[in-house]
């Protein structure tokens, strides 16, 4: 998550490149997310069972939003 931070800091706002319009770029960089906030779950696993759970919950939703909102707007 820190590294996919920092690769988002410095494309992204000061070198303000636009990944999300280049298509062959698309797919790693939305692999990239994925790897980076599923990892967060193993993070949140270490808190306990419950935590484990929710941000499983949380982490499918997002995925699930992502994919309608691409859908919806094409972006």
């Amino acid at each position: 998550m820190i590294l996919f931070a920092l690769f988002e800091l410095i494309v992204d706002d000061i070198l303000r490149v636009d990944l999300r319009s280049i298509q062959r770029v698309v797919v790693p960089y939305v692999m990239f997310f994925f790897a980076a906030t599923g990892g967060m779950i193993g993070v949140a696993a270490q808190a306990g069972k419950p935590w484990s759970i929710v941000t499983s919950i949380v982490f499918l939703v997002m995925a699930v939003l992502a994919f309608v909102q691409r859908g919806i707007t094409g972006l």
